[in-house]
């Protein structure tokens, strides 16, 4: 195997594709949910006909958890077997609205049990879209080196289900989904001991994660994006972004997907939110080039705020300060050592 075929790197600014069938979600514009739709096969109706009855079992299996929320009976269905372990759990007890509508995960508001739980009131759960609308496709970028992980962040050790997840059978693609919110769950657990600005964690399930809620329960906190900053805040917030970045690579972790639009603002502050595409620096090769997108991305908008900004040398000044190589190595098992190509790459690599 060549060195050269080793780094071959892929298309990283390609943006994830939209999902077929969404379920209609209520407060969302319907403008946005009949984007993308396509006509339904036969295949296809015959699983929403028994999706329909799955639906059907959940409702009459949690007659007791009778959320605030109106939601239409698809969602509704949707929600009870996403966030039900948390009202079983006595992690909350209703669910009062729709915060936030995406392709990938919608967040609701939800009211604590007894505000016993770092004495909330209010807690955020995120959910995400159903396995089966989830696009998997392009994820390989985020997941190159990951181990695959179950639902309560331990390692998947199985065979039968390793060989699933790389075959992508229906069961496969089900564990791929589970390991993709382990994933997050695990970082925010990580990120949050270490006092990176994000929502609290409190636990996770095969399709949901309860965390903090950011704003007032009549007022969400804005994305960043949406708020127009003074020139001296706009400095200091940028100043806490990079703290955070920083903080975050001392813990081998880049968030991925780092832009103003998964920064929220409230009361002068900001949190830093959605980690699924998170990845360790030491284990992806494509690690500095996503990295150096994520600072880009935030100094556009800095720069719009009347921040000075510099993306590419905060970039590699971050990273090599963390002791990080801007082109990554190579384990020796990789190459061939009697591949000239493979020994001259190296022997560069290690003479400079």
């Amino acid at each position: 195997m060549h060195a050269q075929e080793y780094y071959k790197h892929f298309d990283i600014d390609e943006e994830l594709e939209g999902f077929d069938n969404i379920p209609t979600i209520r407060n969302m514009p319907l403008r946005k949910v009949r984007r993308g739709l396509k006509k339904v096969s036969p295949k296809d109706a015959q699983a929403i006909q028994e999706s329909s009855a799955v639906i059907d079992r959940q409702i009459e299996g949690h007659e007791e958890f009778n959320f605030s929320y109106k939601a239409s009976r698809h969602e509704q269905g949707w929600l009870l077997e996403s966030l039900g372990g948390f009202y079983d759990g006595r992690w909350i007890d209703d669910i009062l609205r729709l915060v936030k509508g995406g392709k990938e995960a919608s967040v609701y508001l939800c009211t604590s049990r007894q505000n016993v739980h770092n004495q909330q009131p209010t807690l955020a759960a995120k959910v995400y879209r159903p396995r089966m609308l989830r696009n998997l496709r392009k994820d390989h970028l985020y997941r190159e080196g990951r181990s695959e992980l179950d639902i309560e962040g331990r390692i998947v050790l199985d065979d039968g289900m390793l060989h699933a997840m790389r075959q992508r059978s229906a069961y496969g693609k089900e564990l791929l989904h589970t390991s993709w919110i382990g994933q997050e769950f695990k970082t925010m657990q990580i990120l949050h001991s270490a006092g990176v600005d994000i929502p609290a964690p409190y636990v996770s399930a095969s399709n949901a994660i309860l965390m903090d809620y950011i704003g007032d329960p009549d007022l969400p906190a804005p994305a960043l994006s949406e708020v127009k900053l003074d020139r001296d805040e706009a400095r200091s917030l940028f100043e806490r972004v990079l703290f955070n970045v920083d903080r975050m690579l001392a813990q081998h972790r880049v968030h991925g997907d780092l832009s103003a639009y998964n920064i929220l603002y409230w009361e002068g502050k900001i949190s830093l939110i959605d980690f699924p595409q998170a990845i360790d620096p030491d284990e992806n090769r494509n690690a500095y080039r996503i990295f150096a997108r994520d600072i880009s991305r935030t100094c556009e908008y800095f720069s719009r705020q009347g921040v000075p900004t510099n993306a590419s040398r905060l970039a590699s000044d971050l990273w090599t300060a963390h002791g990080y190589h801007m082109q990554p190595e190579i384990h020796p098992s990789l190459l061939d050592e009697h591949d000239e190509k493979d020994l001259k790459y190296w022997r560069e690599l290690h003479n400079g």
